[in-house]
């Protein structure tokens, strides 16, 4: 049996320690972990130095010491199948798997003082707090009284695969044994704020004790010990490397010309969750670089005429590697709308022409969802639920205002990103958006709709992305995903805040043209992504200059 005891760091920066001795910069690994003396271990509960450990088939509790693991005593459970374990009011509550009962027992006597009913059946998670016995059944989370389990509320579990949960004096934690899943949940309204992998396969347990969780593996049999960082940020996974194209086409099918045919392409840059591994690569060299006014570094072309019955083509293409992205965002740790710099403020609280702002339709909008809201992460957690409550996802062609979509209900994802930027905005948060080539499915893929988000600047946490489209779901957990998370599936080319002087509110490229009479005129767009092997990497080029601006024209 190990001595000590993984302190994982949950959504630490890459420059902290993700493991206590170690160095590894991924929070969720686990290099070391403490055997538990049972071979089913279930439910998992904490009174002060002290654990409690269910053996779900044996039928037997056993307590150990927080400091280094030992079993400090053992006794038969009183029921044939204990599963949640918690701690309230001196007494350790038991919910039984196989009766649906819940039972009160004094430790030190190991009498059962009380005994009802659960609401469902396959009740396998509780907590407690301030009086208020939480419990887990199934798919959903009652709050009872811990006498005789009145009911006094009750919401949507996370998932259905939840199991655990405990209570830490102001959040509820839920362990998903299917999704390997940790979740920070409000007590009072169920949505789910944090999503975190949890640090084994099979969550079966999970309790707080002195500022920490603890959490019991069935698969595993092993027990881990979590930190929460006072100022957690991301953590990123599931790195891809690929080499992507992006291909631009005009199609003129006549029977006049066009002239003056004018494009401009948004270049990929590294960010926290992207490292471009090359230079980008054009099929021909731009006619000059420039950054717009949000600093996108963009590639200009002046390609002339194209006479009926022609074509213009034009490529790019980049070796990268991106990163699945996840913030653990605390509320309670992002300041307040005064924290935000004066200059990040001024720039992306500004309106804009798809946005109108002092429309008296958005700004009673966003009065009415903040209300009297002043912590910066609800304000955008507020108007991202109203979103998702508000709108269906439906391509129709071209991007409307905010104000047209959510009278009509429905729009594309750069609909829905501007809605939420626009009422960030009118709600004096900065907001933005960015723009990708985005894998379809399979490694190689090919993509020809693209996709579009939100970036929300949160005091401490900086710019965190916000996908109120991936989150429109019916699921807690999914919806709390688009929130502070992305995938490793997209390029990120463009990261603006509308009305640029070179891309205008487009993302990837932007085309500009005349015509000297009627034309039967298509745009072509698409990009492509091969897997790339470590093999055929080019080197990353030099800190300071992967921007996306060294070109090598071919």
């Amino acid at each position: 049996m190990s001595s000590g005891f993984p302190r994982i760091v949950y959504g630490a920066t890459l420059s902290v320690l993700a493991l206590a001795g170690t160095t590894s910069a991924a929070p969720g690994d686990t290099q070391a972990s403490l055997d538990v003396p049972c071979k089913y271990p279930a439910g998992l509960a904490a009174d002060g130095d002290r654990l409690y450990v269910a053996d779900w088939r044996d039928a037997k509790i056993f307590e150990l010491s927080t400091s280094d693991g030992r079993t400090l005593r053992s006794w038969n459970a009183p029921t044939l199948k204990p599963h949640g374990l918690t701690f309230a009011q001196g007494r350790l509550i038991i919910s039984d798997d196989h009766t649906g009962t819940i039972q009160a027992m004094k430790l030190d006597t190991g009498i059962v003082e009380t005994t009802f009913q659960a609401p469902q059946k396959r009740a396998t998670g509780l907590a407690f707090n301030n009086g208020t016995l939480f419990i887990l059944a199934r798919d959903k989370i009652y709050r009872v009284l811990p006498g005789d389990g009145t009911i006094l509320d009750y919401f949507d579990a996370p998932d259905p695969g939840c199991r655990c949960m405990t209570h830490d004096g102001r959040y509820l934690w839920v362990g998903n044994r299917t999704k390997d899943e940790i979740y920070m949940v409000d007590p009072e309204t169920g949505k789910v704020i944090a999503v975190m992998d949890a640090p084994g396969p099979y969550p079966a347990g999970i309790a707080h004790a002195d500022h920490h969780l603890w959490n019991v593996d069935f698969q595993t049999r092993k027990l881990y010990k979590l930190a929460i960082r006072d100022k957690p940020m991301y953590r990123l996974k599931e790195t891809r490397r690929a080499r992507v194209e992006y291909l631009w086409a005009l199609n003129n099918y006549g029977p006049a010309s066009v002239s003056d045919l004018r494009l401009n392409l948004a270049l990929p840059m590294t960010l926290p969750n992207q490292r471009l591994l090359s230079d980008v690569n054009f099929s021909r060299r731009p006619t000059k670089f420039a950054r717009d006014r949000w600093d996108q570094s963009c590639a200009l072309f002046n390609l002339g005429t194209v006479p009926a019955g022609s074509k213009e083509t034009l490529t790019y293409d980049v070796n990268a590697e991106v990163s699945a992205i996840r913030y653990l965002i605390i509320p309670e740790q992002t300041g307040t709308l005064a924290d935000i710099p004066a200059d990040i403020r001024e720039a992306y609280t500004v309106d804009g022409t798809r946005y109108r702002l002092q429309s008296p339709y958005i700004q009673e909008t966003a009065k009415k969802i903040v209300g009297d809201e002043s912590n910066p992460y609800w304000i955008a957690r507020k108007i991202y639920d109203f979103i998702i409550g508000s709108l269906e996802y439906e391509m129709i062609g071209g991007w409307d205002i905010p104000e047209v979509v959510l009278k009509r209900g429905s729009g594309s994802c750069s609909e829905y990103t501007y809605t939420f930027v626009a009422l960030c905005r009118a709600a004096g948060l900065p907001a933005r958006y960015q723009g990708s080539i985005v894998v379809r499915g399979d490694d190689a893929s090919i993509d020809e709709a693209f996709h579009r988000w939100a970036q929300v600047y949160l005091p401490t946490y900086g710019w965190v992305p916000v996908d109120a489209n991936r989150g429109d779901k019916e699921s807690p957990v999914d919806q709390a995903k688009g929130f502070g998370e992305l995938a490793n599936r997209f390029l990120i080319t463009t990261q603006g805040g509308g009305d640029s002087e070179f891309m205008d509110w487009g993302y990837n490229s932007y085309v500009k043209y005349k015509t000297n009479g009627y034309c039967k005129i298509e745009e072509d767009v698409f990009g492509f992504w091969e897997p790339l092997d470590a093999a055929d990497a080019s080197p990353s080029v030099a800190e300071g200059e992967a921007d996306g601006c060294q070109p090598s024209g071919r």
